[in-house]
């Protein structure tokens, strides 16, 4: 191994971890802090016991491990072992464990003091990955109660250190140098929408470096669907002695090897991968890199209990690693499918402010506390997360009604599967069919491969994978099941499904494509799919689209209301259900529902249904359509905004009274207390304009409240000829009176409301009634303005009188023959 920029700054890691319980590690991507780091720790025995490296992704899991292994001329296995979900390479006798997926967390779980371990690596923690936040806050928890003597290590490539630092003050932090050459950067400025034509424009850009540049590529995409097309394109336009290799997790190791390691010579590579070769893996001879600029993530949404994938723009961070890739052996190039003047932001969002946290609180409570604040998180999660994961493992049982973990929930978690998975498999054991057994740990199986063959699962159930029937055998392990090599019935696949999803239970729309989900939201097949026409699925993977109105359905299976109805009665309820509709023509809805959570299987009509529910009923009804069905004279229309000027006004001058609210949402709020009264014979919305909602609304003042009010906010203003005019009171605005100007002759002063505290919003008018000036300032207008309108006036209306002065004039309503 030549000469790593890590090597520099070992001394002063192994010194740290002698004396500091925590260490930060800062070192840029080629620094070698993945690989030649732990191969010096092992090499030179810096700890007696054993040392487990959590690594976020299990393509650079297992590739480090091999890589790892060949430097000390061994099998994986021996010195260097791995594990993860499902797969495992340990001896006996290994000294580093790279590990992932949740096995940190198993082995946590398992021996809180990690007995034989001495060192943990935190690897690429700026990734953010959730299961190594929740290996870090368990492992720190471990330090400050059970074993003082383990040693965290916790390592990235760009990383925001003042959230680590604050959370982990008595860490000592170590800044390592990378290895990287010059890096000539290029932007694509003149694409247009590059987020919709990206692959089309990247191929363009994979090309134009190919014949600018001389050395191998790597191009990196937003997922797996980019991958394949821009592989199709790129072959279509390259000789066969070019090298096309994807790179993504889901590919054999020896494909993984084919991108990863040298080509022959003379002959060039082109790698396609995702941000999975962001960090971690070394690609070798890679002198340019083609950066599309987005990634594919998923971003959970707890309203809906779904998530949302979405392709979005990378962070500052991910591009600098990006680029990073073409400088580790010399100059390299990093072309850009994006202007220069696009501004990324400086990080991704941690995954556990974005992603469905019932395996955290299920982790949480088996480990013996109620919610992250008690453990030392970097980032708390959302509380709606929190709150959303823990009513799922209500409904499972895996929690009591005081929130805290029963033993159904501890046997979940000791299974080290997602939380819905694990109530399947040990559910389904109280099934009484043949085989279900073995059926239902094929499915979980097949549902944790993310297998992207197809959607539906019953049919992927006749022809499982070899990685699929490989995990079906360590999850048979696991609950101790011999497999009995009975024919597996694929036909209770929605059944089993129903288990772990009772929230994702679809029935058909009129559109055979589209369903309801029994959580309320709206869900689609493709046009293609198998299932279209099915009446009732059930739905294992689903998200929302960028796309489409609906969620997209990618897993599920059909089942029968019949079945359901037989092993999950208590998924049913009976309702009644009885309400007025304002939608339309007003009419009672009486009904008795057969309910599952929010999906209406069936309905039949109540009869007989007594007034005073039907009263209650359409006062429930005007709560959800609002005050406006209720039948609104002018007079009464203006007595509430009279009343709700009032009410603003006594609070802005914080006038002593108790005085009621009379805002919009007060009122529907206190419904039943002011209106239910003033209801009595009337169970029909037609009846509503019989009701007296003047005296339902004064019914909520008490007498000297209202008769304070009729003083301070009056329905007319008395003018100086002795006219009672109305006041016209209007929503957050001055009341109006509208009155003709030769009425307020002899008056100086603007009328006024509240004892003075509110001037009125003059509307003077001609003779007429037409309107001719607006003021809150009668003086002013007596001293400017009105000199102008006397002018036009005494033209317009030459019989009116239209005083020099009008301060000194008589007020008049008549003509001046009449005077």
């Amino acid at each position: 191994m030549s000469s790593l920029p890590i090597q520099s700054v070992l001394s002063e890691i192994k010194s740290s971890l002698s004396t500091s319980p925590q260490v930060i590690l800062q070192a840029p991507p080629g620094a070698g802090k993945s690989t030649f780091l732990p191969f010096k720790i092992v090499l030179e025995k810096w700890f007696d016991g054993k040392v487990i490296m959590l690594e976020p992704r299990r393509l650079a899991a297992k590739n480090i491990a091999y890589y790892l292994a060949s430097l000390f001329n061994e099998e994986v296995g021996h010195s260097i072992g791995y594990r993860m979900r499902g797969e495992s390479r340990v001896g006996k006798n290994c000294k580093l464990e790279i590990v992932t997926e949740g096995v940190l967390t198993r082995l946590l779980q398992n021996d809180p003091e990690l007995t034989g371990v001495d060192l943990l690596i935190f690897d690429e923690f700026h990734e953010r990955n959730l299961q190594g936040d929740i290996g870090l806050a368990l492992a720190l928890d471990v330090q400050a109660g059970l074993r003082d003597s383990l040693k965290l290590l916790i390592m990235s490539a760009t990383l925001d250190n003042s959230q680590l630092q604050e959370k982990l003050p008595d860490a000592h932090f170590i800044s390592s140098q990378g290895r990287s050459y010059p890096i000539e950067t290029v932007y694509q400025s003149d694409l247009k929408n590059n987020k919709h034509n990206m692959v089309a424009e990247l191929v363009k850009l994979t090309l134009r470096a190919f014949n600018e540049q001389s050395g191998n590529i790597l191009v990196f995409v937003a997922g797996i669907k980019e991958i394949k097309q821009c592989q199709t394109l790129l072959k279509a336009h390259l000789s066969e002695q070019t090298i096309i290799a994807p790179l993504y997790g889901a590919l054999t190791l020896a494909e993984q090897q084919l991108a990863i390691n040298n080509c022959a010579k003379n002959t060039r590579k082109i790698v396609i991968a995702t941000n999975i070769a962001e960090t971690s893996l070394t690609i070798e001879g890679i002198s340019v890199v083609i950066d599309s600029g987005f990634e594919r993530s998923m971003s959970y949404q707890a309203q809906s209990g779904i998530g949302k994938l979405q392709t979005q723009r990378i962070s500052e961070a991910s591009a600098t690693q990006r680029a990073g890739r073409a400088g580790r052996l010399s100059a390299g190039h990093c072309y850009r499918l994006w202007s220069s003047e696009v501004r990324l932001s400086p990080q991704s969002e941690p995954e556990i402010k974005r992603c469905e946290l019932t395996s955290l609180m299920l982790e949480l409570l088996n480990w013996g506390v109620s919610s992250p604040q008690a453990l030392t998180f970097i980032t708390q999660p959302p509380q709606a997360n929190i709150d959303t994961a823990n009513a799922l493992l209500a409904t499972f049982n895996a929690i009591d009604a005081k929130g805290r973990i029963t033993k159904h929930g501890q046997a979940i978690s000791a299974l080290g599967v997602n939380p819905r998975l694990g109530h399947l498999l040990i559910t389904a054991q109280q099934l009484p069919f043949d085989g279900i057994i073995e059926l239902a740990c094929l499915l979980v199986a097949q549902l944790e491969s993310n297998e992207k063959a197809g959607d539906d699962l019953e049919a992927l159930m006749l022809k499982p994978s070899y990685a699929v029937k490989q995990q079906q055998k360590q999850l048979l392990k696991k609950l101790n099941v011999r497999n009995s090599q009975v024919a597996i019935a694929t036909d209770h696949c929605g059944l089993l499904l129903a288990i772990a999803f009772p929230d994702r239970i679809a029935l058909s729309r009129d559109n055979k494509e589209s369903y309801q989900l029994s959580s309320g939201i709206g869900a689609s097949l493709w046009y293609e799919s198998p299932l279209i026409g099915q009446k009732m699925l059930v739905v294992a993977d689903l998200a929302f689209s960028e796309r489409s109105v609906n969620s997209v359905i990618y897993k599920a299976a059909s089942v029968s209301l019949a079945t359901l109805k037989q092993h999950l009665a208590h998924y049913f309820q009976e309702v009644e259900t009885l309400y007025w509709s304002f939608v339309g023509k007003p009419k009672l809805i009486a009904e008795k529902r057969l309910m599952l959570n929010k999906l209406c299987i069936s309905k039949q009509p109540l009869i007989d249904v007594a007034n005073n529910k039907k009263s209650a009923a359409l006062i429930e009804g005007i709560k959800k359509a609002g005050l406006s069905v209720l039948t609104w004279s002018d007079e009464n229309q203006q007595l509430l905004v009279r009343l709700q000027t009032a009410q603003q006004q006594y609070q802005r001058h914080h006038y002593k009274i108790e005085f009621a609210d009379f805002s919009a949402e007060s009122l529907l709020e206190e419904l039943d207390d002011w209106l239910t009264p003033f209801l009595t014979g009337i169970n029909k919305p037609e009846q509503l304009k019989r009701v007296d909602l003047k005296g339902a609304l004064l019914a909520r003042l008490s007498w000297p409240v209202l008769q304070q009010f009729e003083q301070h906010f009056p329905t007319h203003a008395v003018v100086p000829t002795g006219s009672k005019i109305k006041i016209n009171y209007r929503d957050n605005e001055s009341p109006v009176l509208s009155v003709r100007l030769q009425e307020l002759f002899g008056q100086q002063q603007t009328p006024c409301i509240f004892e003075g505290r509110i001037k009125l919003q003059l509307a003077l008018l001609s003779p007429a009634r037409r309107p001719l000036q607006l003021t809150q300032d009668l003086t002013t207008f007596w001293q400017g303005a009105y000199e102008d309108v006397k002018k036009e006036m005494r033209g317009r209306y030459p019989k009116h009188y239209w005083p020099d002065d009008p301060l000194q004039a008589q007020a008049t309503k008549r003509t001046k023959k009449y005077m």
